[in-house]
């Protein structure tokens, strides 16, 4: 399959509680090429937070979660079941990663929000739950790798 045969789905976009989310989840499904090195079944939460403070506190204010199915990515409200990891991410970084206009652009600017998080400038966190390995096979790693998360099989201990 040719990525950019790739379609985005969002299921019942009324259900988010912000608007940012809103136009997250509605920048995903134009670009749902970012997720095309996942396996079929991929799975994961990106839970959006105001503040520090409010992810320390397991407070965010929006959750939705994306599935890699057969021809795509659906998104849909809430947290996925046996996700495979969730990213947290600063209301900052999304208003940021939004106005990308390529995966190369946004991976790019993703990395630097995780690798460099700021509270004014943005930042974004991930807690896997699956094992590291585990989550490289179902492709994870690439978009890590392109990202700059991941510079070489050495960093794959260090997440």
């Amino acid at each position: 399959m040719l990525e950019h045969e790739l379609t985005g789905q969002i299921i019942d976009k009324k259900a988010y509680k912000t608007e940012i989310a809103k136009k997250y989840t509605t920048f995903l499904a134009q670009y749902p090429e970012i997720f095309s090195d996942l396996i079929f079944g991929s799975n994961f939460d990106f839970a959006l937070y105001d503040s520090a403070e409010t992810y320390d506190k397991e407070s965010p204010l929006d959750i939705f979660n994306v599935l890699r199915n057969g021809n795509g990515i659906e998104i849909k409200p809430g947290r996925a079941v046996d996700s495979d990891l969730e990213l947290a991410l600063s209301v900052c970084a999304v208003k940021k990663l939004i106005q990308t206009k390529t995966k190369i652009d946004y991976a790019h600017l993703f990395g630097t929000f995780c690798d460099d998080p700021d509270e004014e400038k943005g930042w974004i966190d991930f807690v896997l739950h699956k094992r590291t390995q585990t989550l490289i096979d179902m492709g994870y790693g690439r978009f890590a790798q392109t990202a700059g998360i991941l510079k070489n099989d050495d960093d794959i201990y260090s997440i």
